[in-house]
């Protein structure tokens, strides 16, 4: 290879890249300093992959399950190494060299630089698009939160597209086989959704491509470059076979899936459909007006986060309001868009808009209206729930539409395809300079227009009022709100505390409207505060605008073209850095948090990797099983041992260190045991209790069905019933002084047991409501009883029904709470007092009420009770494998070895019986063997694992193995082969072509 040759032709292109790295490196200085991003989503990684990386570090051997979380779940799905894919060696070797977030954000420089080369682009005008795309905000954001796939995927979007029309356009060889190497790094980032989202890009630049290959005649070249692309594309599935592949059938039986549940937990009808809930999908929704925030950052605030913690506490503190509301804006959130929650706002910048749009009215090449078009139609999908007619149609009819959630990731694509559109015109106007002179009028026309469009809505505004449609429906009904509070509260504290009497209405109503008053003063102050913020984003919008125009004009008034072309490019580039870095530098930069005593976003580096520390509650747990087992002792020291050994190496000092050791002493408490933990302070939205414990929490986005509808219908609800069925032996939870405890669960029914009796229902909607109560409701009073906003004389309900009491004369509903501790038979009333207040009573306390204190409003009676220790919950069709339903429950089982990839048990059994095992029914992978002999694992108590047992004593064994995970690393390998042979042969041929044309001379 000419490596002179080479170095002369990308000069300029290596220079600028070295200059990036730089730049790269000194905005993200805290890094090199040593601290590490303070990530959320790579916390919960992190916790739920610890027992993963420390089990297949002390046996060498894969974990192909985790009992980590969920209390249970594919390991393929947390951590599982794909070693057939070579380029994932590839990926790994560079960020070993560029650590994230550094190594991440200089991927997306290198990307979009490779996309303005293999595109012939004027190398300064590749620079520009680089810098946009790269410090786009959602790009920095993303990985603030944690979610550092997600823009690994991202980054490789502007090579993928380069490689895609370089094939078509340039050289077909080297486009095609870039094409595959990109696309196979793409997949290696596992974010499917990220590619999902770019295959619309594909689609559209495809059908300009096919336009084009037609008007030229050639079609036949067409088709065979789109073979190629089409062949390396499945190659790179192929490389990627291991994850997915697992992952689609994995898919089925989680949230992504289907859903043998069609009823809600309040008992009203759902669809039933492939994917996930439309509700979950839109939650995170793009507000219409929202979407100016692509031009100007601040039209709707910045982050989920108060005035006074964020950007504009300064701005504000300095601004011209009064005093007294400065200090109540400071307390009133910074952002105001239709999001539920918001670490920022997806800025493109105004100066990339700028040059879209002059390329749509000047740009000749027609690639222009497909990249327009698919801009507007994934801003369009963006609105999710504020557009339901779009989202509605791709969910119901695009295929694997409905697989992802939050619809605002696919604004990664408008921060693709807006600069794309922007650097092409720029690269054809500094090569077409005198046929844009000769549209000088019009040019400026637009220059003018789009200056005068930023200052009308300047002076206009979004229409928004400076407020969130949740924060007017609060203040639309705060009178009644506040009304309602007040009536709950107990009369003689109302007047002890502010000298209320309940009983007069007009106090009660001049108390109401005082509290109202000074609420709605309040939140005048934060809107005020907000149209600060809306007012100085447009002006730096505008100012940035003017700015590009004026060096438009110079370059149109330059008689000399090199000089033109020279103050244009890097007055951009000046003008680009200016407007897109300090946006940036607010969501991952260096910025001082509240206190000013450390980063706002950083943490020392050696935090950042061992992010979890242990609690009281942790240790709690760890002596009481030590004194319950003290051959344990000698374990969790050596594992103590092994963890300073780490600790020492890696030079890590105080919490940190701390950290490391302890993340080795509770894996082999967890490895030598085999119970579960559940961590009330974080439940089933933190993995903290995972990465010490076997958990029933942890944090995923794409739980099993089974686990997460158990969660809805029956964890929410703290059935403990159910909690004693999954063996959940100890409960984390924080007290009222902040210090964390554990609880111990002396009901919990351990590894295995045996049962009595089986209870069988026709439908997965009986079963799971079967695991807990089942209450006969009347109504005993005057008033109505609602359920789901029914009225009903009696009812049959199961707990997650919404139930209320109109009492006549009180304006407001009262909510039925039920008896969850009642026992099966028994029967309590919800009365309410004299004073208004209401309770559950025993019926045989409200017997002996002979003063008649209470009034009787809704009786219930607990019908059915879900006794987990001596019973079994199935399907019929699953029943129907059974001998027979009835069992003496005589015999014993006991777990002997516990490993994530198998169990062994001992039983021995009088007559035949049905053992239940606390572990979490999955159909793909696990087997069971009894005596050896392969034996079917029923599905009991909605999703857990039983086996019908002979008689005598019997060796149990629980494997679980996937055949197609070898199979596919096998595949996955052969396919890198050939994709580095087809990469080999490309340099090959170029050194034959070189080599030829140097003999031919």
């Amino acid at each position: 290879m000419d490596i002179k040759g080479f170095f002369q032709r990308n000069w300029m292109y290596l220079t600028i890249i070295g200059m990036m790295l730089i730049v790269t490196a000194m905005f993200f200085k805290p890094q090199l300093d040593g601290y590490g991003v303070k990530q959320h989503d790579n916390k919960e990684a992190i916790g739920m992959g610890n027992a993963i990386k420390l089990y297949r570090e002390s046996t060498g051997d894969e974990p192909k399950w985790s009992n980590s979380a969920f209390g249970g779940m594919p390991a393929e799905q947390i951590g599982l190494q794909k070693p057939g894919n070579w380029f994932k060696y590839v990926s790994d070797v560079y960020f070993d060299i560029l650590p994230q977030p550094l190594g991440l954000i200089f991927l997306h420089v290198l990307s979009f630089l490779i996309f303005a080369r293999l595109l012939r682009l004027n190398p300064w005008v590749g620079l520009i698009g680089a810098i946009i795309f790269s410090f786009a905000s959602y790009e920095l954001i993303v990985i603030q939160a944690g979610h550092v796939i997600k823009s690994a995927a991202a980054a490789f979007l502007p090579a993928l597209l380069g490689a895609f029309i370089y094939s078509f356009k340039t050289n077909r060889l080297w486009g095609v086989i870039l094409s595959g190497v990109f696309m196979t790094l793409e997949l290696t980032m596992n974010h499917v959704q990220i590619t999902y989202y770019f295959f619309f890009v594909l689609l559209f630049v495809g059908i300009y491509l096919l336009i084009e290959a037609i008007k030229e005649k050639k079609v036949k070249d067409f088709v065979i470059t789109s073979a190629g692309i089409i062949g390396v594309y499945l190659l790179a599935f192929v490389i990627n076979s291991e994850n997915i592949f697992l992952t689609n059938d994995y898919s089925k039986y989680s949230t992504r899936g289907g859903n043998d549940i069609t009823i809600a937990p309040d008992g009203t009808t759902v669809k039933n459909e492939e994917g996930l809930d439309r509700m979950y999908i839109t939650q995170w929704s793009y507000g219409i007006g929202e979407t100016f925030t692509l031009i100007s950052p601040y039209v709707k605030g910045g982050a989920s986060e108060p005035i006074g913690n964020s950007p504009f506490a300064e701005k504000i503190q300095n601004s011209d309001l009064p005093q007294d509301q400065i200090n109540s804006a400071m307390n009133g959130y910074s952002y105001w868009g239709t999001q539920p929650i918001t670490s920022g706002p997806v800025y493109i910048g105004v100066i990339a808009f700028l040059l879209a749009i002059l390329g749509l009215f000047f740009m000749k090449d027609k690639i222009k209206w497909w990249l327009f078009a698919v801009t507007v139609l994934t801003i369009m999908l963006s609105w999710g729930k504020n557009f339901m007619g779009l989202t509605d149609f791709f969910i119901d009819h695009i295929p694997a539409y409905n697989k992802f959630r939050a619809v605002t990731m696919i604004l990664v694509i408008a921060e693709l395809t807006i600069p794309v559109m922007g650097v092409l015109f720029l690269n054809e106007l500094i090569k077409q300079r005198d046929q844009i002179i000769a549209q000088k009028k019009k040019f400026m026309v637009v220059l003018g227009g789009f200056v005068v469009f930023l200052i009308i809505v300047k002076v206009v505004g979004l229409d928004d009022g400076y407020t969130n449609p949740s924060e007017s429906k609060q203040f639309a009904g705060l009178d009644k709100s506040i009304l309602s509070q007040v009536m709950q509260m107990d009369p003689q504290q109302a007047m002890a505390n502010y000298q209320l009497d309940l009983s007069n209405p007009q106090q009660v109503q001049q108390f109401v409207t005082a509290q109202v008053n000074s609420q709605m003063d309040s939140f005048s102050a934060v809107k005020s505060a907000r149209q600060e913020i809306f007012h100085s984003s447009m002006t730096r919008s505008i100012l940035f605008a003017i700015l590009a125009g004026g060096l438009f004009l110079i370059f149109l008034y330059t008689k000399t073209e090199k000089t033109a072309n020279t103050i244009l490019l890097v007055g951009l580039v000046i003008l680009t850095f200016a407007d897109m870095l300090p946006v940036a530098y607010n969501y991952l930069g260096g910025v001082d948090d509240a206190s000013g005593a450390d980063y706002k976003y950083w943490e020392e580096a050696s935090i950042s990797a061992y992010p979890i520390s242990a609690t009281k509650g942790d240790e709690e747990i760890l002596m009481s099983e030590v004194s319950q087992n003290p051959s344990l002792a000698s374990k969790i020291a050596n594992g103590k041992a092994k963890g300073e050994a780490l600790a020492d190496e890696l030079e890590y000092t105080g919490a940190a260190r701390m950290n490391v050791i302890n993340s080795y002493r509770f894996y082999e408490l967890s490895a030598a045991t085999n119970y579960r933990v559940l961590d009330f302070s974080g439940a089933f939205s933190s993995s903290r209790a995972s990465f010490f414990h076997k958990s029933l929490g942890g944090y995923h986005g794409a739980k099993l069905r089974n686990i997460d509808n158990l969660i809805s219908f029956q964890l929410s609800k703290t059935n403990n019933k159910v909690l004693d069925m999954l063996n959940v032996k100890y409960f984390l939870q924080t007290m009222q002084n902040g210090v964390d405890t554990a609880i111990a669960n002396p009901t919990a029914l351990g590894n295995a047991w045996l049962v009595k009796d089986v209870k069988t229902y026709a439908s997965a909607n009986d079963e799971i409501r079967a695991l807990g109560n089942k209450f006969k409701l009347q109504n005993k009073g005057t008033g109505v009883l609602l359920v789901n906003k029914l009225p009903v004389k009696s009812a049959v309900v199961y707990g997650g029904e919404k139930m209320q009491y109109v009492v006549p004369g009180r304006p407001d509903s009262i909510t039925v709470q039920l008896a969850s501790g009642l026992p099966k038979g028994q029967e309590a009333m919800f009365v309410m007092d004299v004073k208004g207040n209401t309770n559950l009573v025993p019926l045989m306390t409200l017997q002996m009420d002979t003063a008649k204190s209470f009034t009787s409003l809704v009786s219930m009676k607990v019908e059915d009770s879900f006794d987990p220790a001596n019973e079994a919950v199935m399907l019929s069709s699953v029943a129907g494998k059974l001998t027979k339903k009835k069992f003496s429950g005589q015999g014993s089982i006991k777990l002997l070895a516990s490993r994530p990839n198998k169990l062994t048990y001992k039983a021995d059994v009088n007559g035949d019986q049905l053992a239940v095992f606390s572990e979490i029914y999955y159909p793909i992978g696990w087997k069971a063997f009894v005596d050896g002999k392969e034996t079917e694992i029923l599905k009991v108590d909605y999703l857990l694992r039983g086996l019908e047992l002979k008689d005598g004593t019997h060796k149990i064994e629980f494997t679980y193995d996937l055949p197609k995970y070898d199979t596919f690393t096998m595949i996955a390998r052969v396919g890198s082969i050939i994709l580095f042979g087809l990469f080999g042969f490309g340099l090959y041929y170029l050194w034959k072509k070189k080599k030829k044309e140097v003999s031919t001379k």
